[in-house]
């Protein structure tokens, strides 16, 4: 293994060395709602057994009572039973491999169903520390590996099992000395078995992790194929997926090694028994102690008693590998989904918000203000509110922690009233995304609190939550499909938001108008109409709160004007919070917070901050390069 992935693979090796019986129960589970097929595979296999055993022993009958006697009487009707045992255990065997791929089907399909609606609730730190390539392993070659169990392994293991008992029976049954000499052998193999079996345990282990790790990669340079063209990587890039690649290779090839010398291994072994059963079934046939036909049986069926045994113990590692794969599975249901999943359903406490202005402040407040003159009125209830508020990403990720080894917010406080354009400024990894990551509740913060309309957003319901805040981010994300189903995707206001965000001027030029397919993440669109068509998105669920993180960054000047003159009328009565770089965008703002190192430095106007002569002055003058008064409204 190359020492470059070890690091960042590791989560994928699993280190149980036996059977866990605790996660075969938990899978075993999903079969509870499957009595039926299960009965029904289980019907199959009893027949279908019971015709393989009859097989040799019809034999027995024909050779003993009719091919050595001499007597034709009779013996067209054995044939007849013989060919209907084969019959019977073709037709069985097709009934039980039939039932047990659909039963097999249905339960992956429901484990798919379960992972990806566990994933979808996740919190967005799982994925700030999760490779999507390692997920998407999961999501396929780990829930096969189950299938091939369950329509492979499980019944089938069954049907082995009640061959070999079956046939031991019979044999002892028949002739106690002959099956003691068939059984001779088992010792060495099941040494033998028991040996190889941990290699090649070990080998389907490392090959899943690596299968793990090539899709992961291999994800990373699709999804960053622009980078990598940017700078010049592709060389780079084809060398270290070689080097995976080959890894990869070459512990498939460990692994076929195994299997080579384990099916001809267990293969010898059945040879020797049947040499020893020559040799000794030959002398009692020549002492008359056994018939010929007896001899034939036997013979039969010392090769119906190897053949599952191998089959067995490549079954056994069947389940190794579908247990390996069981626990990275089980890793994401047992993930707790984001505490927003867990919240109970509404109640009095959690009903829908009622406008800011109809709202007193519960906490830290006393609802009631005194004015200039006396009179008294309802104190104004922010809109948005940090009280004292600590975060820290875990393991360091997230879009404020590259430059952060502690907490990321450092007892933030802050309040935009309703109606109010708020604006938080600072230098790279000040913080400022985290801020309206956390008031989308995407992260959970450590202390304090963060009020919506005086309500702390921890009591409020997710749907009820992000229903009244919309989010631009700096990098927009769009989904396969046309325009509209993107703009759909934030609310029903459709035509009112590609109108506002200026969508509907530049699509109305195109042949399909909204209709046009954007590509896989936008990539038909320009990063300018991109960014144009999240910005509609946004508007058309018509919220109360308006994010906006850097959203015209990736505009032009004319585009971004355009914008501007809209918002003007569509944030008419409506809260806004935006993170900004450039100060230009915000100097109409009622509030900018200015955040250092993960502290509230400065909160005020334009006006007033510039008149402070602190930090957003030093960041005003040196982003307009000394001629920033020239440029103050």
């Amino acid at each position: 293994m190359r020492a470059g992935h070890e690091t960042f693979f590791h989560e994928d090796r699993v280190d149980s060395q036996a059977v866990d019986l605790r996660l075969l129960r938990r899978l075993l589970m999903y079969l509870r709602p499957h009595k039926g097929l299960i009965a029904l595979a289980l019907m199959g296999l009893a027949f279908g057994t019971a015709c393989q055993l009859a097989g040799p022993y019809l034999i027995k009958i024909l050779i003993d009572r009719h091919i050595t006697a001499g007597r034709l009487e009779g013996m067209a009707g054995w044939i007849g039973l013989y060919l209907a045992s084969l019959a019977g255990a073709t037709g069985f065997l097709y009934l039980q491999m039939l039932t047990v791929s659909v039963l097999g089907q249905r339960i992956i399909l429901a484990i798919r169903k379960e992972m990806f609606s566990r994933l979808e609730r996740l919190p967005v730190s799982f994925f700030d520390r999760t490779p999507t390539g390692r997920l998407m392993t999961r999501l396929t070659s780990d829930v096969e590996a189950l299938q091939e169990l369950i329509s492979s392994g499980l019944v089938s293991t069954v049907g082995d099992v009640a061959v070999l008992l079956g046939i031991a029976a019979i044999l002892l049954w028949m002739n106690t000395t002959l099956a003691l000499v068939t059984f001779a052998v088992l010792p060495v193999l099941v040494i033998f078995v028991e040996v190889l079996k941990k290699f090649i345990r070990e080998a389907n282990r490392e090959i899943r992790r690596m299968l793990a790790r090539m899709n992961a990669f291999l994800q990373e340079r699709v999804t960053g194929v622009a980078a990598v063209k940017a700078f010049v990587q592709e060389d780079k890039s084809v060398r270290q997926f070689d080097a995976l690649n080959e890894d990869y290779a070459v512990e498939n090839v460990r692994l076929t090694n195994y299997y080579s010398f384990y099916f001809p291994g267990v293969e010898l072994f059945s040879s020797v028994a049947v040499a020893l059963l020559l040799w000794q079934g030959g002398s009692q046939v020549i002492s008359s102690a056994i018939t010929f036909g007896t001899l034939v049986a036997f013979l039969e069926y010392a090769q119906k008693f190897f053949n599952p045994i191998k089959d067995m113990s490549d079954k056994y590692n069947i389940l190794q590998s579908a247990l390996a794969s069981c626990e990275r599975i089980f890793h994401i249901l047992d993930a707790e989904p984001a505490p927003e999943y867990l919240s109970a359903l509404p109640t009095a406490s959690s009903k829908v918000l009622a406008p800011a202005k109809d709202l007193v402040i519960a906490a830290g407040r006393t609802g009631e203000e005194g004015s200039a003159d006396g009179a008294t009125g309802p104190s104004p209830v922010p809109a948005i509110e940090f009280r004292d508020v600590w975060f820290t990403y875990a393991g360091n990720s997230g879009p404020d922690s590259s430059r952060s080894r502690g907490p990321v917010l450092r007892g933030v406080s802050f309040e935009i009233l309703e109606g109010e354009m708020g604006a938080i400024v600072g230098a790279t990894g000040a913080g400022k995304t985290t801020i309206l990551s956390l008031l989308c509740r995407l992260y959970e913060i450590e202390r304090g609190r963060i009020l919506l309309f005086g309500k702390d957003i921890r009591e409020i319901p997710r749907e009820e939550l992000r229903g009244r805040i919309s989010l631009v981010l700096q990098d927009p994300f769009l989904f396969s499909g046309s325009v509209r189903e993107n703009v759909e995707a934030g609310g029903p206001a459709v035509d009112a938001a590609v109108a506002a965000a200026g969508v509907a001027g530049f699509a109305s030029g195109w042949e399909k108008g909204l209709s046009t397919a954007v590509g896989e993440r936008g990539g038909k669109l320009s990063v300018g109409q991109r960014q144009l068509v999240a910005f509609a998105r946004a508007l058309a669920r018509e919220p109360d709160v308006l994010l906006l993180d850097e959203a015209t960054s990736s505009v032009d000047p004319v585009t971004e004007d355009e914008i501007r003159k809209a918002l003007s009328n569509i944030l008419s009565g409506r809260t806004s919070l935006v993170v900004a770089h450039r100060l230009s965008t915000i100097l109409s703002a009622d509030r900018i917070v200015v955040l250092h190192k993960g502290k509230v430095r400065e909160t005020g106007t334009h006006r007033e901050l510039m008149d402070a002569g602190g930090i957003y002055r030093r960041l005003y003058l040196l982003q307009f390069n000394g001629e920033g008064t020239a440029s103050e409204p």
